[in-house]
């Protein structure tokens, strides 16, 4: 439990981080009322296998996390998966289903960009979007296909760089995936 309630104050940090400064100062002004109003609401958390759902508390706005940990058991990555709303999303002719958020330490190697596999498939590459204070984010979206391998797959790996130790492994269990993603 401990694990989930550190996840979920390190999502809500980086949501945070990485609005963009007018839907922030939006957020701040309805938090400030809702504050006024009526007492802290706290989002609703739900654990499918390996995979964390965190919705709003009046059940919207959900997302899926997992922590993934370096081959010494460190958490090294977060995770973070939500569905696309329109049906009909598209990016140079490809079907979108949904957006990943893929942050990682500071430290890494930007150059070396992020690599994800799924079991024994290809390997898709992703470049860094931004880095701050809390960590370094890859933003990609996700197509039908890849959500259909992610669905059908075990384990996905995650391979990033990091300055004076070169590229580093980092395991993402997707038991659980199918049923928390149907569930966004």
């Amino acid at each position: 439990m401990n694990t989930l309630k550190t996840m979920l104050r390190t999502l809500l940090v980086l949501v945070v981080t990485y609005l963009p400064a007018s839907q922030l100062a939006q957020a701040q002004k309805i938090s400030d009322l809702q504050a006024e109003e009526t007492p802290a609401v706290q989002p609703e958390v739900t654990q499918i296998g390996d995979w964390g759902v965190i919705c709003g508390a009046e059940g919207g706005d959900c997302a899926m996390t997992q922590l993934g940990k370096d081959p010494q058991g460190s958490p090294a990555v977060e995770f973070v998966v939500r569905k696309v709303d329109e049906e009909n999303a598209e990016i140079e002719g490809v079907r979108i289903a949904a957006v990943a958020d893929i942050i990682t330490p500071l430290g890494v190697l930007l150059e070396f960009g992020l690599r994800l596999q799924i079991d024994d498939g290809e390997e898709r590459g992703a470049p860094f979007r931004i880095c701050q204070q809390h960590g370094c984010l890859v933003r990609e979206p996700l197509s039908t296909e890849v959500i259909t391998s992610l669905k059908r797959g075990n384990n996905a790996k995650v391979t990033v760089a990091a300055e004076g130790a070169g590229p580093i492994d980092i395991n993402i269990s997707l038991a659980g995936f199918t049923k928390a993603f149907d569930s966004l």
